[in-house]
């Protein structure tokens, strides 16, 4: 309106704007009327339009300065040729179905409507960008001959034809990102080609092999480096077969010697053992004809073999009434350490009558009634349990001339770690070396005081009684790559039983003339362990080591002139189950 009072008219640009966006606002309308065909395309779906989708801010403001609304008025009815189905893109293309719709809206705004580009299907609108970003809406040819004259006096016109023909082939630009624009223009500026900027891929970064120069200036490529493997160490599991040295069956027979049996067994607390395996310990003096049982780690007090809830007078009176038992309990801590020694009745042998050092009492003394009926009862039946025959050898020399519970040193004596029983023809001690502990808190003490403590007190018995030694019992060590089934292995060095420290100590007690009887015996056995961690669950794949030792003077290990006593074999129970340890076996003729 206010252009119709100007005696020069805008230019022709401004009538090609405001074409442009009452184009765009008239399609949003039709399209919004096409998704509810029960809305008709009139001036009130504009309204409702506007309502759920109000125009931006620029497009309103350009309106306003102009004196326009952001919609023109639409007809008030559509003719009975439209459909509401029908989805034409923009007005030119509703047009080319209702003539009569473009001519009222023509008549009631001063547009130009903008000629399109022929294509293939005669209602499609194809979109073209300029430098600008903006969008330029065209017609075909073939209907602009009512604007064909007034186009071609424009100049700004007939350049917007010739560029919509000339681009009829091709496919339409999208618009380029900022980026892309801002080194395109950087290119020109430099003086680049005329031609567009394709930003090429960049490859994916390849790890290239390290290379060397050698001395003649041939490239050699370098081997990657490879990381440091774990030192390996042995892996032994395998129990390889042992030869027996001995039968006493025929050492009987054809000898008429006597094989005196010695077992010894970490159980790792008695009272726990007897709960879970209450027939093991008879069973396994029934099957070897045990003449002595030594066990290590009961963790008992003496006030426990008293107690009536534990029910260990009545165990000890049913299951070992064939022997005498022996304890030596800790009292500087309870439920620690703690040794047991069970010696087989003979007949009417026994200890004899006034010799010195400090004995324990029986089983029957432990137990014993007043007047003494319960200690003449076992006297009774002392050979009914598991009777063995001695053949032409002495009964005195089958049992026990003293047993001791101390090894007579007040700085060791008060842990219960050592029974010693001395025969005639041999001291027996059975011994519960300590352990170094878990963070070796007591290597210390284990390696300086008490192994050479102990290796004095059994050279002092070897040369006071005049006879060979027999120590017997878990002595916490693993002395080479033999008792170890993962020798090598870097937590070795650090591990209670295995350290340097320890093995040093035990070969020291070894270089002092008393020899490990099983290695001795079996040189190259392999896989042949006695302890087994079950936390692990180690002793189904024998993963173990061996701790426990009978260690032999060296006149007990050969046959000498005058010698009645011969270490003849020794042997692992690993069948026996019970504790994390197995028993292990001395075999010792006897000869009449």
């Amino acid at each position: 309106p206010r252009c119709a009072a100007r005696e020069t008219p805008l230019p022709q640009k401004y009538y090609m704007a405001i074409s442009r966006k009452l184009n765009s606002a008239l399609l949003l309308v039709r399209y919004f009327c096409c998704l509810h065909s029960s809305v008709s395309p009139t001036a009130s779906s504009a309204s409702a339009f506007r309502a759920h989708r109000p125009v931006s801010t620029s497009t309103t403001s350009f309106h306003r300065r102009r004196g326009l609304s952001a919609f023109a008025p639409l007809p008030t009815s559509l003719p009975p040729s439209a459909s509401v189905h029908q989805s034409p893109r923009c007005l030119s293309d509703y047009s080319i179905c209702n003539p009569s719709l473009l001519s009222s809206f023509a008549s009631t705004s001063p547009i130009t409507v903008m000629p399109r580009r022929s294509s293939g299907r005669a209602s499609s609108v194809a979109a073209s960008a300029n430098h600008e970003g903006e969008v330029e809406e065209t017609k075909p040819a073939s209907e602009t001959t009512a604007t064909s004259s007034s186009s071609a006096k424009s100049p700004a016109l007939k350049g917007a034809a010739a560029k919509s023909n000339s681009g009829s082939d091709t496919k339409p630009k999208k618009k380029a990102s900022p980026k892309k624009a801002k080194s395109k223009a950087k290119a020109d500026s430099d003086g680049a080609s005329s031609e567009p900027a394709q930003k090429k891929a960049s490859p994916k970064k390849r790890k290239t092999k390290a290379t060397t120069t050698d001395d003649s200036g041939d490239i050699k490529e370098k081997s990657p480096k490879k990381k440091a493997k774990a030192a390996e160490h042995q892996r032994w599991t395998e129990r390889t077969p042992l030869t027996r040295h001995w039968n006493p069956a025929t050492a009987m027979s054809n000898h008429g010697s006597y094989t005196f049996t010695v077992i010894s067994w970490n159980v790792a607390g008695l009272r726990t053992f007897i709960k879970k395996n209450p027939d093991a310990l008879s069973e396994l003096a029934s099957k070897y004809q045990a003449d002595v049982i030594c066990l290590q780690e009961t963790k008992l007090q003496v006030e426990n073999l008293e107690d009536p809830k534990l029910k260990l007078k009545e165990y000890f009176s049913e299951k070992m009434e064939g022997y005498d038992a022996h304890f030596s309990c800790s009292v500087e801590k309870k439920g620690y350490s703690g040794t047991a020694m069970f010696i087989r009745k003979h007949g009417g042998g026994g200890e004899e009558e006034g010799k010195k050092g400090k004995k324990q009492a029986t089983l029957g003394a432990f137990f014993a009634k007043k007047g003494g009926e319960e200690s003449k009862a076992n006297d009774a039946t002392a050979n009914d349990f598991g009777v063995k025959s001695t053949g032409d050898v002495q009964v005195a020399h089958l049992q026990p001339i003293d047993v001791a519970t101390e090894l007579g040193m007040s700085a060791h004596d008060g842990e219960g770690r050592t029974i010693t029983a001395e025969f005639p023809l041999f001291y027996l001690t059975n011994v519960y070396v300590p352990n170094s502990g878990q963070k070796l808190e007591r290597l210390g003490y284990r390696t300086n005081s008490w192994d050479k403590d102990f290796l004095t007190k059994m050279q002092q018995l070897e040369k006071d009684g005049d006879k060979p030694i027999i120590w017997v019992g878990d002595l916490n060590v693993a002395f080479d790559e033999k008792d170890t089934w993962n020798e090598g292995a870097k937590h070795l060095a650090k591990s209670a039983g295995t350290t340097a420290e320890e093995r040093a100590s035990f070969a020291e007690q070894l270089g002092a003339g008393y020899i490990d009887a099983f290695r001795h015996l079996h040189p190259e056995g392999r896989g042949h362990y006695s302890y087994w961690s079950q936390r692990a669950g180690n002793r189904e794949p024998n993963k173990g080591l061996r701790l426990d030792y009978f260690v032999c003077s060296k006149g007990i290990m050969g046959d000498g002139d005058g010698t009645k006593a011969i270490v003849r074999d020794s042997y692992m129970v690993p069948d026996q189950l019970g504790s994390d340890h197995c028993p292990i076996v001395l075999e010792i003729e006897i000869k009449k």
